[in-house]
């Protein structure tokens, strides 16, 4: 998600103010997007819910929609440095067809154990994100490991929707948690290397690594979310 190489950071701006200002609104951008995802569902679910769900009931639909999220991705990693305000749109635009995605997560699971798997994602994303941010360590070479551990879930999870098997889809969870756990923790080291390696160099490009962190780790959080939802429905279906 971003143009710049992986490099261990050379410390051109460590001024913590700085640092702290950048965070303060990636993570302020992340929120934005969630609560625009959350307001969605809630909307999808209570006016549009039949339509929404006659779309995702079809395995060829689901999968249509999740190619226009990924091309709506890669558009936005084109523009994201180009022009950071047309990239902010997108994020928000992202969490908008985000939120009709998870209305079907609403009108077919328990409000409680969606409640539980929102703060038990919370904890563990702040987890993992502060030790992104406090290690002193380079995360770096983890790259090519998540990248290949993505596909492979994905490719997983397509199969899964044709050829359905609990024990699958109860692995595929486990192995979810941890490669988006590893992943956050992975974006945050990568965002703070970047912003001390490229940050304030221009208002433009400060405003892009922002808008760009904030889509890395919303969807480190919203793929966490839904990972640990599945293990929670797995266990719930089990008794």
């Amino acid at each position: 998600m971003n143009n710049f190489e992986q490099q261990e950071p050379r410390l051109v701006n460590p001024d913590a103010s700085g640092l702290n200002n950048f965070f303060k609104k990636v993570y302020l951008y992340m929120a934005l997007a969630l609560m625009v995802t959350a307001a969605t569902a809630y909307i999808g679910a209570t006016v549009f819910a039949a339509p929404i769900v006659r779309i995702f009931s079809s395995p060829i639909s689901s999968l249509i929609i999740f190619g226009i999220m990924m091309g709506f991705v890669w558009i936005f990693s084109s523009r994201v440095y180009k022009n950071p305000a047309q990239a902010f749109g997108m994020l928000m635009g992202f969490a908008v067809l985000n939120g009709f995605t998870f209305t079907v997560i609403g009108l077919t699971i328990n409000f409680g154990l969606i409640a539980l798997a929102f703060f038990t994602t919370a904890f563990l994303f702040v987890g993992m994100a502060a030790y992104g941010y406090f290690t002193k360590k380079s995360l770096a070479s983890l790259s090519s490991i998540l990248f290949g551990s993505l596909i492979a879930l994905i490719i997983g999870g397509i199969i899964n929707l044709f050829f359905f098997s609990s024990a699958v889809y109860f692995f595929l969870s486990v192995v979810g948690i941890l490669v988006f756990a590893v992943m956050t923790a992975y974006d945050m080291n990568r965002l703070k290397a970047l912003y001390l390696e490229h940050g304030e160099k221009s208002a433009q490009l400060t405003q892009g690594l922002a808008v760009s962190g904030a889509l890395n780790l919303y969807m480190d959080f919203i793929n966490l979310f839904i990972y640990i939802l599945q293990l929670f429905t797995s266990f719930s279906s089990r008794d």
